[in-house]
């Protein structure tokens, strides 16, 4: 894997392919692991860079106080660096928070937008770790000892087994997603919880992701909801998707929280049709005197 520097913090991250930039963004407590089996689909046609976001994979651990803003800083600093934009973003969960929040900041510089099950402070408190966020919301002073204990945690990787086969359907199960080393390592690491913690601390920031409305300026977008999803809802998704006004709003059935993983072929085929449909021309604009040659 390489390296990117974001403010003295190592930011790990897969580099694969030719073509088009594309940004891959993971859900909290894995890592860019759960684009493997995506990614050399679309490698034969697009420059490919999947990162592990800091707080989680092989990325540094900045603490608590990491914010949905950190996170956008740390993107807009990486796709200025390689001289991606406009770069075309897919997330999954925060991951998809961080895509559209980086697409409302820099609109142009985001040529489309693909958001698996993507995470706002409604998708969230309407799935099952909903009474988490309620438990924040309204017990302050409790749920600040309680989440500083809760994330000097460091889980096993049996346990995270257990998380991986809660986030999948029965799609994910029958293919044994919970058995994947990489990522049962991922939530065994230290500093995992208090990093999935900090997303909690932040959701106000994530529920100005609920008030957006695009307009018709604003880069194409694509939903990828599993509608066996127990993290967010898919219920609360058809709501936000109400207001996001997809192009393009896909619902997968047996999938969960992780479809990339459940149904890879499926979710690889979606992303590629989408960009394709939405691809840029055969330049690509990088800095205000360059045009370089695709």
């Amino acid at each position: 894997m390489k390296t990117f520097d974001f403010h003295g913090w190592p930011v790990k991250y897969a580099h694969a392919g030719s073509g088009e930039p594309v940004i891959f963004l993971h859900n909290g407590g894995t890592s860019h692991a759960i684009w493997n089996e995506v990614m050399p689909r679309l490698s034969r046609h697009y420059e490919l860079f999947a990162l592990d976001l800091p707080g989680f994979g092989a990325s540094a651990r900045p603490g608590p106080g990491f914010t949905l803003d950190h996170y956008v800083a740390m993107i807009g600093e990486f796709v200025d660096c390689h001289r991606l934009a406009p770069v075309m973003l897919t997330g999954n969960c925060m991951g998809s928070a961080m895509s559209l929040a980086f697409a409302i900041r820099r609109p142009r510089d985001v040529r489309a937008l693909v958001l698996v099950n993507p995470l706002t402070a409604a998708t969230i408190s309407a799935g099952e770790l909903g009474p988490v966020i309620q438990f924040r919301r309204r017990a302050p002073a409790l749920a600040g000892p309680a989440y500083g204990m809760l994330g000097r945690l460091r889980l096993t990787e049996w346990i995270g087994g257990q998380v991986l086969r809660f986030q999948t359907g029965p799609e994910g199960r029958a293919r044994n997603v919970e058995q994947n080393a990489e990522l049962r390592q991922c939530y065994a690491a230290p500093g995992q919880m208090q990093a999935l913690l900090a997303v909690v601390d932040d959701i106000e920031s994530y529920a100005a992701l609920d008030r957006f409305t695009p307009d018709g300026k604003f880069p194409p977008l694509c939903t990828i909801w599993g509608l066996d999803n127990r993290v967010l809802s898919p219920k609360a998704g058809r709501t936000l998707n109400q207001t996001l006004r997809p192009r393009r709003e896909e619902w997968l059935e047996g999938c969960g929280h992780l479809p990339m993983l459940e149904q890879p072929e499926t979710v690889a085929g979606i992303i590629e049709d989408f960009l394709r449909e939405h691809g840029p021309s055969r330049l690509r604009v990088v800095s205000p005197k360059t045009v370089e040659a695709r």
